[in-house]
């Protein structure tokens, strides 16, 4: 077997403006943005050659495993969870056998784009196996593609940028297409991580679901739906330039607001125990809190006081809430094959 190569994504937080990167949902309302940083909770996909043509999956973070044939013989009805990997291989592997091994630090569910990092990482992956140049805009619409294929409701962009290109970012979904634009130095950013706090809940979900139904509502012109996504878009805004200020209070008053407006707007994001345990910590420290991605479960947001921190790691602890590693990934997207790097082109 020759040397694996190894694609290593990351996984953000989203701190405003998700569900606006749904298309075409922003295009009606502009401008669109989405606030989100990237941070070190990665996917990493391994590949490696090997003799004959049967490929393996090793889906670690699953715990599920998959051998076919060869890629023509890939299916993935017996093991639907495997399906969105299962589709990439199918696409983008080379001809011959491959083990292709796979990881995610952050938990199923946990609402930072885990599948979506995953994503990236694998075409990523294979694509350098296949000896393939792929630009960074095509490798974020090929993952988008293949995962909405996958879970069979639409996706958006948020969670491939984050994945790609890393750092703290407001991506700008515009009539002409996306722009990503850099918000918050790495200076800002160490400051931020002294601030930020990362709880599991322990409850994941399907976050296509809450969005899902959103979608339905905005495209049969709800009222209330819409008032909604045209509240996300005021919050957004006020995200990015309290980012461009580096206003840690701001950021946090802020997404104190978008989780109510969400949370008001589609109860299911929500649960009691998830507003007892938010009021708690609010309590002890945390000034700002919001539930990630499209809400249910999965992982809460904090901006705390750092001193603050052990007392609200052991009051999350004491309601059954983990803490996660929030250290701010500022690399994206990796790509290498022992000490050789592999460029992904701009």
């Amino acid at each position: 077997m020759t040397e694996p190569i190894v694609a290593r994504a990351p996984t953000r937080i989203d701190f405003a403006g998700g569900t606006l990167d749904i298309p075409p949902l922003y295009l009606f309302h502009q401008p669109a943005i989405t606030i989100n940083v990237a941070i070190d909770l990665v996917a990493e996909v391994a590949v490696t050659r090997r003799p004959g043509r049967a490929i393996r999956l090793f889906a670690s973070d699953q715990g599920r495993q998959a051998t076919w044939p060869s890629r023509e013989q890939i299916t993935w009805k017996r093991q639907p969870f495997l399906e969105m990997l299962a589709r990439l291989i199918q696409s983008l592997a080379p001809d011959g056998g491959l083990d292709v091994r796979t990881d995610c630090q952050a938990p199923a569910g946990a609402g930072t784009g885990g599948s979506s990092a995953l994503a990236v990482a694998t075409a990523a992956a294979l694509a350098a196996v296949a000896d393939l140049q792929v630009k960074r805009s095509t490798l974020i619409e090929y993952a988008k593609s293949i995962e909405t294929q996958a879970i069979r409701v639409p996706t958006g962009y948020q969670d491939y940028y984050a994945a790609v290109y890393g750092g703290a970012s407001s991506i700008e979904f515009g009539l002409t297409g996306i722009r990503r634009t850099v918000i918050a130095e790495k200076a800002f950013l160490t400051q931020l991580e002294r601030h930020l706090l990362l709880l599991y809940l322990g409850k994941p979900r399907f976050s296509g679901a809450n969005n899902w139904d959103l979608f339905k509502r905005h495209i049969g012109g709800d009222h209330r739906t819409l008032a909604l996504f045209d509240a996300l878009q005021e919050n957004a805004l006020a995200m990015q330039r309290a980012f461009q200020s580096q206003d840690l209070h701001s950021i946090a008053r802020i997404l104190n607001r978008d989780w109510e407006t969400r949370r008001r707007a589609l109860p299911t994001m929500s649960s009691p125990a998830i507003d007892q345990l938010i009021r708690s910590l609010r309590r002890a420290g945390a000034i700002g809190a919001r539930v990630c991605g499209a809400g249910g479960g999965g992982c809460l947001a904090l901006i705390i006081e750092p001193e603050a921190r052990a007392t609200l790691i052991a009051l999350a602890k004491a309601a059954g809430a983990k803490s996660l590693p929030s250290v701010v990934n500022t690399r994206g997207l990796v790509v290498h094959r022992g000490k050789e790097n592999f460029q992904v082109s701009t």
